[in-house]
């Protein structure tokens, strides 16, 4: 490490993000476009932990220095929140992880009261995704244990697990031993947007993450870093052609809602957050 070189902690990239690669080089990019007095070194905490549990070192200025999640207004209690959306809302953009044999019941449905009446949802416990969820009537079932839900679900458990367009195929591959699918035609989409969440005590550190990402929003390095990681991604899931069911997010803290407002350019696609309640049918997008 080199001499005076400040020491910055980060949550151990873990199997539950395989996109989280993509999240620590956007880190390390905001930092090289901000630089502090002495050089950068990441150090990458030792054991996996729990987001609840990661929110809890992290307002305790213990050891975790920067952490990143979809957040919520919980979440962006007792800690600094960089309201800049790292993944441009695809967090918030759900596809449907389901069992082969369940694809024509789902190819029948055409409204949200269908998916409430007819399916069951498998969730993290700890996951603001199962509010969401949960708040706009459907039925989710939740475990502790991420990698167990992939076995419930093969188990008949529940129908399917809704993951972010950015995860899906990843998550799939990583289970290949249970007989799984993405389902072709459907998506709920909500405002999930994932920030950058810095320890109390860090401010001089979160000043420059922030700096740094807007830099890299002015210079065009943010988007272009965002279209070489998820372009071929994107076209692949034919989001046009899907039914999109709109959820409202209960959990977006006043700010974050007014940022969604204010900036509808950090998104993909712009979410809706005028806390409406979901429409019974679905929509084309």
């Amino acid at each position: 490490m080199p001499a005076g070189a400040e020491d910055i902690y980060i949550p151990r990239s873990n199997d539950r993000e395989p996109w989280a690669p993509y999240i620590v080089e956007l880190l390390q990019a905001a930092l090289a476009r901000s630089p502090g007095t002495t050089p950068d070194h990441l150090h990458w905490l030792e054991t996996h932990m729990t987001q609840d549990r990661a929110f809890t070192q992290l307002r305790n200025n213990q050891k975790l220095d920067v952490y990143w999640s979809m957040t919520s207004k919980t979440r962006e209690q007792g800690v600094i929140v960089i309201r800049i959306p790292l993944l441009k809302g695809l967090l918030g953009q759900r596809l449907l992880a389901i069992r082969p044999e369940s694809a024509s019941r789902f190819a029948r449905v055409r409204t949200l009261d269908d998916l409430r009446r007819d399916f069951r949802f498998g969730q993290g416990h700890d996951w603001p995704d199962t509010t969401i969820q949960q708040a706009a009537g459907l039925n989710t079932v939740t475990s502790s244990s991420y990698d167990t839900l992939y076995p419930m679900l093969q188990a008949h458990r529940f129908d399917a697990i809704p993951l972010g367009i950015n995860e899906i195929d990843d998550e799939l591959r990583k289970h290949s031993d249970v007989d799984l699918m993405v389902e072709k035609n459907l998506a709920l989409v909500y405002p999930a947007p994932v920030f950058f969440f810095v320890a109390p005590n860090k401010t001089a550190l979160a000043a420059r993450i922030e700096s740094g990402l807007n830099r890299m929003l002015a210079d065009g390095s943010f988007d272009a870093m965002f279209d070489r990681r998820w372009s071929k991604t994107l076209l692949s899931k034919n989001m046009k052609n899907r039914l999109i069911f709109q959820l409202a997010n209960p959990l977006l803290s006043p700010e974050t809602a007014e940022m969604i407002r204010r900036h509808p350019e950090y998104f993909l696609f712009p979410p809706r957050v005028d806390g409406n309640p979901a429409p019974a049918s679905g929509l084309r997008q």
